[in-house]
């Protein structure tokens, strides 16, 4: 594998693919930004990727995907193209072999140098006919890569794996002692490189320790497929906050890192923006004033110049990352969680800050509705008008609380939370 560090953008999220422009858009933001290098093509849903990856492009879709590899490398971007044969491939077999190679050498001829093989979220047993030839899923993952790592020597051209125990629970939380790794370690060629998600799937925290852990058992740097960001698991979240959970001392230990953002295109300005600030950070990282920082630019992409910065701020902090809440989000729940909880009287000062935050967040709202920029609005909508339809519920019951009056009624226009994921959630939870 190149020896450079690699940092950069990772699409290989479940769901639908972002188009061709919003790539065109990511590439001239990774050009423009310092310690940006890589981008890696590996979306779960697109079927010549995964689910038919032994069939090669069609040409109208593999010209798309020439003229994307073309645009990557104008803007002086490595272009990595990531294949999944693991959901069927036969390890053995030599006619997937053929299948694996003849699609390599497809994207090979229309200018792609740089790949990548992932065996996540797939099997763990190996079929019978492979259980011939090898003892193990990692004997067999091994062998089909160290093949495809030997061919594309012959071309140049770098390889990454990605395993199928990708993070350290998968390992149960015991990497020096999970066999799968360990025959990794030793089978893999040195030269190839190696994927991990931290601790977790989605880790909100990757300490270094851990990394310095894995790297004895895998006898190499990995490299950093960062799910921080991700929400592929749950439509219901959307992230805008930055790079955090991770010490400068971390990239000491690490071959690279990819950002695996959110599905929504426009909901990754911050992420992106941010990680390539911690890219070039040497001396101290304050993952916080990267975001208030990266905000001021992520501002000009809204298409309403009336946006204040605060009304930015507070979109970013009420969805800020995994599991965690920026500090007007914070000041947000701190404010319901007091009201609902205590009398009016002693309200105090939690009253004031409510009532500040829902009128920002109404702003936003009204003025995200005129934005001309309406794929960045359509990629906000659903999470962002749920708040403020819970918001609007708040304030009401609020103001009933202050009266005094009867019971509390509250009419909606049109019903909400119906339907069978709601009745089933509320059959599971409620025990």
């Amino acid at each position: 594998m190149k020896s450079e560090f690699i940092c950069g953008t990772l699409e290989g999220f479940y769901g639908r693919p972002w188009r061709t422009d919003q790539r065109h858009q990511l590439f001239q933001w990774m050009q423009d930004w310092d310690g940006m290098n890589t981008f890696m093509y590996a979306p779960k849903d697109d079927l010549f990727q995964r689910k038919k990856w032994r069939e090669k492009y069609p040409e109208s879709e593999l010209g798309e995907l020439k003229e994307l590899i073309q645009a990557c490398h104008q803007k002086n971007l490595g272009f990595i193209y990531a294949i999944s044969p693991g959901l069927d491939i036969t390890y053995s077999s030599e006619s997937d072999w053929d299948s694996l190679k003849n699609k390599v050498n497809q994207i090979q001829q229309i200018g792609c140098t740089q790949f990548a093989i992932l065996f996540d979220d797939i099997p763990s047993e190996i079929s019978a006919n492979d259980q011939k030839e090898f003892s193990s899923i990692s004997g067999a993952q091994a062998y089909v890569t160290n093949r495809l790592f030997e061919y594309l020597a012959n071309f140049d051209s770098s390889l990454i794996f990605c395993p199928t125990v990708y993070c350290g629970k998968m390992a149960e939380y015991d990497v020096p002692g999970n066999a799968y790794l360990n025959e990794m370690g030793k089978a893999l060629n040195e030269g190839i490189g190696f994927f991990w998600t931290g601790p977790e799937v989605v880790s909100t925290d990757i300490p270094v320790e851990s990394i310095q852990e894995l790297r004895q058992v895998i006898n190499r740097k990995p490299i950093i497929w960062d799910n921080l960001h991700a929400n592929d698991y749950d439509i219901q979240q959307i992230f805008f906050g930055p790079y955090t959970g991770r010490s400068l001392k971390l990239k000491n230990e690490l071959a690279g890192i990819l950002s695996n953002p959110n599905c929504q295109f426009w909901a990754n300005y911050n992420p992106l923006r941010t990680l390539a600030m911690y890219i070039v950070e040497t001396d101290s990282w304050n993952s916080r004033q990267s975001f208030l920082d990266s905000s001021k630019e992520w501002m000009q992409y809204f298409g309403n110049d009336e946006l204040t910065l605060e009304e930015i701020q507070l979109l970013g902090d009420c969805f800020y990352t995994t599991g965690q809440l920026g500090k007007m989000g914070n000041q947000l729940v701190e404010s319901v969680r007091c009201i609902m909880s205590k009398e009016p009287a002693a309200w105090g000062s939690r009253l004031e800050i409510f009532r500040k935050l829902e009128t920002s967040l109404n702003s936003l709202c009204m003025k995200l509705m005129v934005t001309t920029n309406r794929d960045l609005l359509y990629d906000y909508y659903p999470v962002l008008w749920e708040l403020k339809e819970e918001m609007e519920y708040m304030s009401k019951w609020i103001s009933w609380k202050q009266s005094g009056a009867g019971k509390f009624k509250y009419q909606e226009m049109v019903p909400r939370r119906q339907g069978i994921i709601y009745e089933i959630q509320k059959v599971v939870h409620s025990n």
